[in-house]
């Protein structure tokens, strides 16, 4: 199916207006959203300074993604893709002004989170579902790295620029949820400038769209060896990056030694490297095989994951040699050398996230039809929900026991052993169907 302008004469994407109002909305949203997830982690470690409850809130935030998910990403291919966009957002819009109004104890900020979440699997699964529908399938490789990019910005202010300033340079919790309610309603008006979209053809793959809807992505998935392996390397690294969001605000205490929301600041050259990972990363997907991306992008995420756990030490090592002498001259009170390379080693990170993000992502546009595209990418939502759901709280509390340092080298080593056990399985079944047939025996 095709959808788009054609090939010649194609403007730049970010000159047609339905993807641009599409990028604008998700830059408006992303940046109040993250700037709240990260208020309310920060409200939440004042109140009680233990690691599991901010895994315990990262979890209450991914939770919906299994049930409010599926059932969004079933609406975003039967309902008006736009409208749901629009009420994603005005649902949020309002739970931000009711917070602007007043004071909640601490039980309710994790109502807030569920309620927020949820609301947000509708917005983004429309998204999701949309694109394919404002761009020409041959240009999804570049639409999804502008929107992961927009995504990297909008983590930058929404974590280093809104949550810190409003909470901890003015601290006042009301004029955060104020003013991401103002930028939720001003995406919700971009959400009504994309136009109107055509209708996907729901008979393109047959009787399956029939079936039960929240079975309906999986057996997609499932009918394709290529899309569930690329779900489950999507599913594989936002688990891990919602385990490792649990355990950030003690990683930077403990280890950076520096306050939340200043050490949210020090990690956002990790969005240079997204940056660089995704401008590369467009350019790649089409000419490298999407094992061989995965397995170079995996490879070097666990890499840095692992060297983050060990950084302090990695740092005193490095200090020994006269290039990197520099590190252990570093003292400004408590952040010293460790943190430096901290900083250095998100930025490969974020690179690595960025390709593999990339790759499994216009894998799923390129061989999912359009109008399955919502639930194939709720149902890869909810792999991911329910995959860290057990472990992140159990990071959390070990982080507790034992701190976050060796828990992080743990986390490294698990996602490493899943990675090559997913790739392998991948690289097994791109031999088998490279092999060919044997001949049938006569007689």
């Amino acid at each position: 199916m095709s959808v788009g302008p054609k090939a010649a004469g194609q403007l730049p994407l970010l000159q047609e207006r339905p993807f641009r109002m599409l990028t604008i909305e998700r830059l408006s949203s992303r940046v109040a959203n993250n700037a709240v997830n990260f208020g309310l982690v920060l409200l939440i470690v004042d109140a009680t300074g233990r690691a599991f409850m901010s895994s315990l809130l990262v979890l209450t935030l991914v939770v919906p993604s299994t049930v409010a998910g599926l059932a969004a990403g079933a609406a975003a291919d039967l309902f008006p893709k736009r409208l749901l966009i629009v009420t994603g957002n005005l649902v949020r819009a309002g739970v931000c002004a009711a917070l602007a109004f007043q004071e909640p104890q601490v039980w309710a900020y994790f109502l807030v989170a569920l309620v927020m979440a949820s609301a947000t699997q509708i917005a983004t699964s429309a998204e999701a579902a949309i694109l394919p529908t404002i761009v020409a399938r041959e240009r999804l490789v570049r639409a999804n790295a502008i929107g992961h990019a927009v995504t990297g910005l909008g983590q930058i202010l929404g974590f280093a620029v809104l949550a810190p300033l409003t909470l901890r340079l003015v601290g006042e919790p009301r004029l955060l949820f104020g003013i991401a309610a103002a930028l939720f309603l001003a995406a919700a008006a971009y959400g009504v400038a994309i136009g109107r979209q055509e209708r996907g053809t729901r008979g393109e793959v047959g009787g399956e769209v029939r079936d039960v809807w929240w079975r309906v992505g999986w057996r997609q998935m499932r009918r394709d060896p290529r899309v569930l392996r690329a779900a489950l390397e999507l599913t594989l690294l936002a688990t891990t990056m919602t385990i490792i969001a649990g355990l950030a605000p003690s990683y930077i205490e403990e280890v950076l030694n520096l306050p939340v929301e200043v050490g949210a600041v020090a990690l956002s050259p990790a969005a240079v490297g997204i940056a660089l990972g995704l401008r590369l990363a467009g350019w790649l997907a089409r000419r490298v095989p999407h094992y061989a991306l995965s397995t170079a992008g995996f490879a070097g995420f666990v890499l840095f994951v692992g060297a983050l756990a060990f950084v302090d030490p990695l740092a005193q090592f490095l200090a020994g040699y006269a290039p990197f002498a520099w590190l252990g001259r570093v003292e400004i009170g408590k952040f010293d050398g460790g943190g430096v390379l901290a900083m250095m080693l998100v930025v490969p990170l974020g690179f690595c996230y960025a390709l593999v993000a990339v790759a499994g992502q216009t894998t799923l546009n390129d061989l999912v039809p359009i109008s399955l595209q919502g639930r194939v990418f709720a149902t890869q939502g909810a792999m991911a929900a329910l995959a860290a759901s057990g472990p992140v709280l159990a990071f959390g509390a070990l982080a507790d026991a034992i701190g976050v340092e060796p828990v992080l080298a743990l986390l490294a080593a698990a996602t490493g052993v899943a990675a090559v056990a997913n790739l392998r399985a991948a690289r097994r079944q791109r031999e088998g169907s490279l092999t060919p047939a044997a001949p049938l025996r006569s007689g």
